[in-house]
């Protein structure tokens, strides 16, 4: 058998097809992997050379990272790796790299897979803007640390031997495995790191051990990590028109005048919904274990990964919120307005007496488990046949406990928008840490659920039918099974009196101050001293349960799915001329069995459904001269619709006289695409090239949300569910998700990366990668049936860039690297009271260098997000960003060092 690239794109099409290459074409063998085999430069550059070797190898538009040296990948985070690579994009949780895009299409559309299998791994994070306990299938990036891999793939454009549903790309990531290396080894490496807003500091260690004896080998890597992170800032949540309809109950001071007091009562005024301060305090642990045990002849390979991996994190969160009575603005029944300044309508400023100021306390708790046992066999039985096989099973568990505890108080305060519209100032007329003015309000918990299980089972035939020419065939079936399940207990003791009459009840050793946000220091409670305490657990006012009994058996609204592939692929490498010319063309068959659970009436039903589909797809490579080559890619994909908008139990929920069902769809399609791909690279010297490629997908049947407007019992979802005070003859608002729109997504990527070996000593040493991206993207909106309008492609920024500058020798080196990306919108239009909301632009410094003291021992510094980057997100209406959140994550630094054996 010849070598072949493992990104080659299989065929499905008839052997007709093979006639378009010309019977005069001539053999032609690459050498770029021989030649890539006896590199043996280490460090930076090493991984640079790798990875641009196997991009070149490649048919398909690849990228790629490897590990600098045994269990060293060159980034912190795996997500953050993944930025240097063009047209990938990171949004960061807590100061860290934790989900993806690939050419503006958010983690939905990237089909991520580990050691071959599809991987669902999903965390949690703080905060609703950022995917909150979302159920998708995105892939969550900091769930295992990087030492525990060797090399990631990224394929932007797809062939017919790869699994479809990542129209965005698909995302390879390789464990190591024994006979990666020669005979015993061993690396081990520990940091210590510290973040300067957050007390204490974060270890992070990993081992590797590995050997082999004749036919057999082992491997185990191990990685462990502890952080603790704090993000603070201030925010909104959106703003919003909401009248003031109190009549005499809310006062307005001599400084408003008649004509701003009538446009507040009249709900003429855009008005933030609040201007709560807030602290996200995370203490994170990780940890990670891979085994790999091969059995290796010439013409035979069997190799059993096993993968485990834990991610904890328990946070506080702190929010001081003044809002009055009315909907969460600080206006309200026994509010004085003092002073506003209202310019087009828009508060953008106010100064209150007597508002209600709320304080949330919330223990948010999150463990995630990940296992995968993959086996993996080559067989070579003769020199024009081969066969791989895979047969593996994985899991992923995610289970989150939410404690909220909400004290509040009357105060004075003031919130100025009028220097930036984007960071107020925010100022308290009184001490807001005297314990003794807090009463309680309320108490809200709730334990979910959310697995994931995967079973896969692939073959694949290859036969050369000559040197030059290869037909290859495969079978796959995957099952896909997700289940979520959660309760709610809200509002305990709230129908209990409270108020100023009953400040200082709370015993004052569970209050503590919060003082690390910059503008103001509050009171808060230890939230689960509150919860146990007599106050709450002995009151006789108290009607409802203060504990959760569920687990994931009680789970209503489960998906499986079934999917069967076939494909097959023409694959050659001949010349035309004297001009190497590769390729592929092939098609796959796809076939999903869809069952989904869901509750109506108090009874769970299953929905059954079927769908099917061919996606053809080519790709060509032309070397024009020996280090010039041209790249053709065109083919059809699909991106399975997320679970959220697929089945689920509805949820339903009352914003004053307003009572709203959010559903799901479980005749939802895929999203379809057809994908087109032209790229030029030039190869110099032995690190440097030059790319250029341009880029289209066309996308149908994109998946947009709408609305109407029914009884409720006409619904169909249980009367249980409705919120007090509301009966099944009320009007409510039901949103649901369909396949009505269009989009497109089209750019251009350019990357240089070089090595200045035409300096003079030292500098000769330096050396610079870089890429550039400018995208554009609109999908098309529907109402009635007729295209309403554009928008931007959510998640797209239209311009993304990152660079890296090096300087290494084989004793020392650093680099200094910047990732930015220009604004982009993330969710869409509420209630006409926002058109959208997204995040600004933003540019990430960070630095790495090391010490190389000996051939075995090395000492390293690592630095992140240097300029202490704000996260910015916006509410946009009439073209005009306001504040929706920023927060600040701060700086981390890491000392370290690693030792072979």
């Amino acid at each position: 058998m010849r070598a072949h690239s493992k990104n080659t794109l299989s065929l499905a099409i008839a052997a007709a097809l093979t006639m378009a290459i010309p019977n005069t074409v001539l053999a032609q063998k690459t050498t770029v992997a021989d030649e890539s085999e006896v590199i043996e430069i280490k460090g930076f550059r090493g991984s640079l050379i790798k990875g641009r070797d196997l991009k070149r190898e490649a048919v398909g538009t690849q990228d790629s990272i490897v590990a600098e040296d045994i269990a060293d990948f060159p980034d912190l985070n795996l997500a953050e790796a993944l930025q240097r690579i063009p047209g990938v994009t990171v949004t960061r949780d807590g100061g860290e790299g934790r989900r993806i895009a690939i050419r503006g299409m958010d983690s939905n559309f990237a089909l991520v897979q580990l050691n071959g299998m599809d991987v669902l791994g999903n965390t949690d994070t703080a905060m609703d803007s950022r995917s909150q306990g979302s159920r998708d299938r995105a892939f969550d990036f900091n769930l295992f640390a990087s030492e525990l891999f060797n090399q990631i793939d990224v394929n932007k454009s797809y062939s017919a031997n790869q699994d479809e549903g990542g129209m965005a790309g698909n995302v390879g990531l390789r464990t190591a495995k024994p006979f990666d290396y020669e005979g015993f080894n061993s690396a081990l490496s520990g940091q210590l790191g510290a973040n300067d807003k957050a007390d204490g500091t974060a270890p992070r260690a990993a081992l590797l051990l590995s050997n082999t004896w004749g036919n057999l080998g082992a491997l185990a890597s191990f990685a462990y990590s502890s952080r603790k992170s704090i993000e603070e800032g201030v925010n909104t949540y959106r703003w919003r028109y909401r009248a003031d309809d109190n009549g005499e109950n809310s006062f307005y001071g001599d400084l408003v005048s008649a004509e701003d007091e009538a446009a507040i009562r009249a709900g003429d005024v855009l008005a933030p919904r609040a201007s709560r301060s807030s602290q996200w305090g995370n203490d994170q642990q990780r940890f990670g274990l891979t085994t790999a045990l091969q059995y290796k002849e010439d013409n035979f390979d069997l190799t059993l990964d096993v993968l485990y991996g834990e991610l904890n994190n328990d946070r506080d969160e702190f929010h001081i919120n003044p809002r009055g009575n009315e909907g969460s603005m600080s206006y309200g029944a026994g509010v004085t307005v003092n002073e506003v300044v209202i310019e087009d309508n828009v508060w953008l400023y106010g100064d209150f007496s007597n508002t209600n100021i709320n304080v949330e306390s919330r223990v948010h708790q999150v463990e995630t488990e990940f296992s995968q046992v993959a086996l993996t066999g080559n067989w070579t039985i003769s020199d024009r046949v081969a066969v791989h096989a895979l047969a593996g099973y994985e899991s992923s568990d995610l289970f989150v406990k939410s404690l909220k505890v909400y004290t509040e108080r009357h105060g004075n305060f003031s919130a100025d928008y009028r220097n930036d519209i984007m960071n107020p100032v925010v100022s308290y007329g009184q001490d807001m840490t005297d314990y003794s003015e807090y009463w309680l309000e309320e108490i809200d918990l709730f334990d979910s659920y959310n697995s994931t299980e995967n079973t896969t089972f692939k073959a694949d035939l290859e036969y050369d039918i000559n040197d030059t020419d290869t037909l290859s065939a495969g079978v796959s079936f995957k099952v896909l099974e997700n289940s979520t399940a959660r309760e709610d207990i809200k509002d305990i003791l709230n129908n209990v009196d409270n108020g100023a009459d009953y400040a200082g009840e709370l015993d004052d050793s569970f209050f503590f101050t919060v003082s690390d946000n910059q503008q103001v220091s509050w009171a808060v409670v230890d939230a689960y001293a509150v919860l146990n305490s007599d106050y709450v657990q002995s009151n006789a006012n108290r009607s409802k349960e203060t504990s959760v009994d569920i687990t994931i058996n009680d789970s209503t609204n489960g998906v499986t799915e079934e999917t069967t592939n076939l494909y097959v692929q023409y694959e050659w490498d001949r010349e035309i001329g004297d001009m190497p010319f590769r390729g592929n063309i092939g098609a796959r068959y796809y076939k999903t069995d869809l069952s989904t659970e869901y509750l109506a009436d108090d009874v769970v039903n299953t929905f059954n459904r079927d769908y099917d589909g061919i996606l053809p797809a080519a790709n060509v490579v032309l070397s024009v001269t020996e280090d010039k080559l041209v790249r053709f890619s065109v083919s059809e994909n699909i991106t399975r619709p997320s679970y959220n908008d697929l089945i689920g139990t509805p949820t339903v929920s009352a914003e004053g006289d307003n009572l709203e069902v959010d559903g799901a769809n479980p005749l939802l399609d895929p999203y379809t695409s057809t994908n087109i791909d032209l790229g030029f690279e030039w190869y110099f010297n032995d690190v440097g090239y030059a790319a250029f490629g341009l880029f289209r997908k066309d996308l149908d049947g994109y998946i947009i949300d709408v609305e109407q407007t029914m009884a409720y019992s006409d619904t169909g979802v249980s009367l249980s569910l409705l919120p007090e005070g509301f009966s099944g003859s009320d009007i409510a608002s039901v949103s649901f998700s369909t396949n009505s729109g269009a989009a497109f997504i089209q750019g251009v990527e350019l990357t240089l990366q070089r090595d200045f070996d035409f300096l003079p000593a030292p500098f000769n040493n330096l050396g610079v990668t870089g890429n550039v991206s400018v995208t554009k993207g609109e999908v098309d909106y529907y109402k009635d049936g007729e295209v309403s309008g554009t928008s931007d492609f959510p998640n797209l920024s239209d311009v993304t860039s990152n660079i890296t500058g090096y300087y290494e020798t084989d004793t020392w080196g650093a680099r200094v690297s910047m990732s930015y990306r220009s604004n982009y919108i993330n969710g869409g239009a509420v209630s006409g009271q926002q058109d959208y909301s997204g995040f600004e632009s933003s540019a990430f410094w960070d630095l790495s260098a090391f010490y190389q003291a000996s051939e075995d021992l090395k000492f390293t510094i690592e630095g992140s997000n240097l300029t202490d980057q704000a996260d910015q997100q916006f509410s946009r209406l009439d073209n005009v960003d306001r504040l929706y959140n920023v927060t600040n994550s701060g700086r981390t630094f890491y000392v370290g060092a690693s030792y072979q054996f």
